[in-house]
């Protein structure tokens, strides 16, 4: 997987033996998206929620948002928000001016 992004913290590849041995044993699989798409999902949880999600966050938001999409209207699908956006706001405002 590419290893650039705009949230500090998920710029390198995280893989360790456990990570490795969960991947194998087919208990994890690991995606990514791109920036674009997690800013998108960072306006848009600040749109419809009214709440800042951290980068991090974004990128997963951003990734379930596609597959919510295919699920049924009483499917759950739960995303753990970690972390405060307020503290990318200058990154997200730098790129909204780029």
């Amino acid at each position: 997987l590419a290893t650039h992004s705009i949230s500090a913290g998920l710029d390198y590849p995280g893989v360790g033996p456990e990570q490795a041995f969960l991947h194998e044993a087919h208990r994890a699989e690991y995606v990514s998206v791109t920036d674009e798409q997690a800013l998108g999902a960072f306006h848009e949880t600040c749109r419809l929620e009214g709440i800042i999600p951290a980068l991090e966050s974004s990128h997963a938001i951003a990734y379930a948002m596609p597959l919510a999409a295919e699920l049924a209207a009483d499917d759950t699908v739960l995303i753990n928000l970690s972390g405060r956006g307020d503290k990318d706001l200058d990154i997200v405002r730098g790129l909204a001016g780029a």
